[in-house]
């Protein structure tokens, strides 16, 4: 089922964020993290410039290329989760840190004043195989109602309404 090659890619390879900086795009490398529920999640440091953008224009493209050239990109838009005394937020965070070594790398496990935490509230979905056939393309137009967003499940893609 491509729903497990798509977690797969999202979980073993690097993601390319893309946001918009004033009317500049901008991309970047970024590893996101899926919990166990099917959300994905970005982290980054308080002090740089891209949080400032996704605050301004919290839309964003995440794009991963796999090693067979399957190619993955996941719409919507960001969720700042950053609440360092909630058990929800360390819970999340204690998950990310134990699965995502690359945490340890910016923050000291303990250490979450300079952490931002971010759900990506997902709208659209795509992903094509190597043979540049389009699998899936899941859409939810953010226009209608920016609460309900998709879940990377593992019997396919759930809709979710908070």
């Amino acid at each position: 089922m491509y729903e497990q090659e798509v977690l797969s890619l999202l979980k073993n390879e690097t993601a390319f964020l893309a946001s918009i900086d004033g009317n500049q795009p901008r991309v970047r490398p970024m590893k996101p993290w899926v919990d166990p529920e099917g959300h994905v999640w970005l982290f980054s440091r308080f002090d740089t410039k891209k949080v400032a953008e996704f605050k301004a224009n919290p839309r964003v493209e995440l794009c991963v290329v796999g090693k067979d050239q399957e190619v993955l990109t996941i719409s919507g838009r960001l969720r700042d989760e950053t609440r360092p005394g909630s058990p929800v937020f360390r819970a999340t965070l204690d998950l990310m840190y134990g699965s995502t070594p690359e945490m340890k790398l910016y923050f000291p496990e303990k250490d979450t004043t300079g952490l931002v935490l971010y759900r990506l509230v997902i709208h659209e979905i795509r992903y094509m195989r190597q043979d540049c056939n389009l699998v899936t393309r899941v859409n939810l137009p953010m226009e209608q109602n920016p609460d309900i967003d998709l879940a990377l499940c593992q019997g396919g893609f759930c809709l979710l309404e908070e």
